[in-house]
């Protein structure tokens, strides 16, 4: 961390419009004042600043994910293993968190923290996307509750759901289709998105379902490594939940859209910012570090901050 420190000095110059020949503390005063600040109330003034500055525009797509940190983690393998995790809201539209938390595996679950952001987001009319673990029929009847709708990815940690949802589109007829072709890595694919409304009697105790979605995918990517790698064909078939009245293109785009948050945000911090790596694990550090990197990357897909090797400067 003490090769960032005059990144953070450069940028807090030009915020604030200081002098170049201000002085700093130390390193070790940056890194102990990291180390010992409080990173669940750090977590809680985010919030209250994003609600002030990051505007929720009704119908606006929020991916919902947690990322554990991998240089808190304790324990090893044991079941004393503890690490701590963030869990963010993340906005397709604008890239940037408008909500996160911070927790400890150990005390707390990602599936309660997730139910807690969505009673803060009550009102908002939002639409959330999330993964396989936040199909939950508690978590799904808070979304529709709270005045917001869903889309999320149905798989076989809910069974009964699963194979309903293979039924449907086996054996029931489709509303609307969409087929695109992609280009990724070297690879081709042809998704096809496929709606099928279902009957409310059919998933009783599922809040506000009324469709299932199918994308099929096919076509050729690479497989192995170095000079075993080979180009395979492959075939394979994901499900998805909703409450939505939305065409089959318009599902597509949002299932699309939801892995922004993994590869706009948990990569950018993982591989540009350099999170899991923080070699200062004593204290709050690591997950202070993380929340700090949060805030860099709302500013860098903003475009109010641009940072290079060389600079930190803002924009506008």
């Amino acid at each position: 961390m003490p090769e960032l420190i005059p990144f953070f000095q450069t940028g807090i110059l030009t915020l604030f419009k200081l002098s170049p020949d201000v002085q700093f503390p130390s390193d070790s005063t940056f890194r102990n004042i990291i180390q010992s600040l409080d990173f669940e109330i750090i977590a809680v003034l985010f919030n209250v600043w994003s609600q002030q500055n990051l505007p929720l525009t009704p119908g606006e797509l929020m991916a919902i994910d947690g990322k554990s940190i991998k240089s808190t983690s304790v324990g090893g393998q044991s079941s004393y293993q503890n690490f701590v995790s963030m869990v963010s809201v993340y906005s397709h539209h604008h890239g940037w968190v408008v909500r996160h938390k911070v927790m400890e595996n150990h005390h707390q679950s990602e599936i309660s923290v997730v139910e807690e952001l969505i009673r803060e987001l009550s009102g908002s009319q939002m639409v959330i996307t999330a993964d396989a673990l936040h199909c939950q029929k508690k978590t799904l009847r808070l979304i529709i509750d709270s005045g917001n709708d869903y889309r999320v990815t149905i798989k076989k940690n809910q069974s009964s759901l699963f194979k309903t949802a293979q039924k449907v589109v086996n054996f029931a007829g489709a509303i609307d289709s969409h087929q695109a072709d992609e280009r990724l890595h070297g690879g081709s694919t042809a998704p096809r998105t496929t709606i099928y409304a279902i009957d409310p009697q059919l998933l009783p105790l599922w809040a506000g379902a009324k469709h299932i979605i199918a994308i099929i995918r096919s076509g050729s990517r690479w497989k192995g490594k170095k000079s075993r790698r080979r180009v395979v064909n492959f075939h394979e078939s994901h499900y998805y939940l909703s409450s939505l009245d939305w065409s089959a293109r318009q599902f597509a785009e949002a299932i699309r859209g939801h892995w922004l948050i993994e590869n706009r945000l948990h990569w950018v911090k993982d591989v540009t910012l350099n999170e899991d790596n923080c070699i200062h694990r004593g204290g709050n550090a690591a997950a202070n570090w993380a929340m700090g990197v949060t805030i860099f990357s709302i500013f860098g897909e903003d475009e109010w901050y641009e940072y290079s090797s060389t600079s930190f400067k803002i924009d506008g």
